[in-house]
């Protein structure tokens, strides 16, 4: 197996999880168990601050249709073609600040004076558990970058306990690892 050069051990075991993965070969036991024994927010909030070079073998291991490059315009990309891929357009609105991703938020929230709508936060949600379990683990991703950290305004109420490891099964079972791991590559911040 190829060897990981990373100086995080969360980002080094989630490599060589997905390289063994790749390969169809069972990953290593140090980072099958470091991932069972964490949620996925928990693996999303310790890999906001990757360094370019650990994202930029993550991006690699996603089969990616566009080169590598951490910027928002390419965040952006990645980030409407999970919004397109999975049917996220209900959970998310446009905003009127910002460029790039930074004009995107989650639905229900008027980001200008930081309050929510009570009744459209209930239908957020409401149209949160009614997806599927990768759409709603995507999502939640996506909220916890725009957060950068955890959040308990939408996601309150709602399913987003996973363990790391089952998470990464079902959305590799599904076929939506390749745009989380783009997702999580190319997050240039909020």
């Amino acid at each position: 197996m190829t060897e990981i050069a990373c100086a995080d051990p969360v980002a080094q075991s989630l490599l060589a999880w997905i390289a063994a993965e790749k390969q169809g070969i069972p990953p290593p036991a140090a980072a099958t168990s470091l991932l069972d024994e964490m949620r996925l927010e928990d693996l999303v909030l310790s890999l906001l601050d990757l360094d370019i070079e650990e994202a930029a073998q993550m991006d690699s291991l996603a089969d990616a249709n566009t080169p590598f490059e951490r910027s928002p315009e390419c965040f952006n990309e990645t980030l409407q073609q999970a919004l397109r891929q999975l049917r996220l357009f209900k959970l998310f609105a446009r905003t009127h600040d910002g460029e790039h991703h930074r004009s995107i938020c989650p639905a229900a929230y008027n980001e200008r004076i930081g309050e929510h709508y009570p009744e459209e936060m209930a239908r957020w949600r409401a149209d949160f558990r009614a997806m599927s379990p990768e759409q709603q683990m995507v999502a939640t991703t996506i909220v916890w970058m725009y957060r950068s950290g955890p959040d308990s305004i939408w996601l309150r109420r709602v399913p987003c306990t996973w363990k790391a490891s089952e998470a990464l099964h079902y959305m590799r079972d599904t076929g939506c690892l390749d745009v989380w791991l783009q997702l999580v590559a190319r997050y240039p911040g909020w």
